[in-house]
């Protein structure tokens, strides 16, 4: 099954062009509402089962698919379910990640982590440091897009970002006298 990702975003109004401010401090051409696709859930079976197509194309001894808490969970259940393993969700307690008290498996796992969007990457980079500090073995990322690269994990996307971003001092868009048209986005 191939999605056209970026078709079924707009299709859905989930993407919003314009200068955008993000709440990291970092500026870009546009953003995506993941919501749109998280609340709908017949879209979201459509991405979560080519995320797991792609998936299991490259990895197939996946133990453990692990989300961080909030939309990555879900959409890591989703996959999970189309996969046919368990799956786990980590939580960010102050800067201390720990999986959630449902979700508590045995380490050593071969696990992949499934998000949405990843936008700086630095939570990826966070679970994937959670799960090899436990002894677990983590194969990649699987996300719908992303804007960052992961030089220490291998990602598959569904599609390619859709959007530019800037360190804020070196936005064109600023440069050019572009009003913010968003802002305090989390994408």
């Amino acid at each position: 099954m191939t999605l056209a990702v970026e078709s079924e975003l707009r299709a859905v109004g989930a993407v919003f062009s314009g200068h955008t401010a993000f709440r990291n401090g970092r500026h870009g051409d546009g953003w995506i509402e993941k919501g749109f696709v998280v609340r709908r859930p017949e879209l979201l079976e459509r991405f979560t089962h080519a995320q797991a197509q792609q998936v299991r194309a490259v990895w197939s001894d996946v133990s453990l698919v692990v989300g961080a808490s909030y939309c990555g969970a879900v959409v890591a259940t989703f996959v999970a379910r189309h996969l046919g393993t368990q799956v786990a969700f980590v939580n960010d307690d102050a800067g201390q990640m720990a999986f959630h008290r449902m979700h508590l498996p045995a380490p050593g796992q071969r696990a992949l982590i499934v998000d949405d969007l990843i936008f700086s990457g630095n939570d990826v980079r966070a679970v994937a440091a959670f799960l090899e500090g436990r002894g677990d073995t983590v194969l990649g990322v699987s996300a719908w897009l992303s804007r960052a690269e992961l030089p220490t994990h291998p990602l598959l996307t569904l599609g390619n970002s859709v959007f530019q971003m800037y360190p804020a001092d070196r936005c064109p868009l600023c440069a050019q006298g572009v009003p913010v048209e968003y802002a305090d986005i989390r994408e």
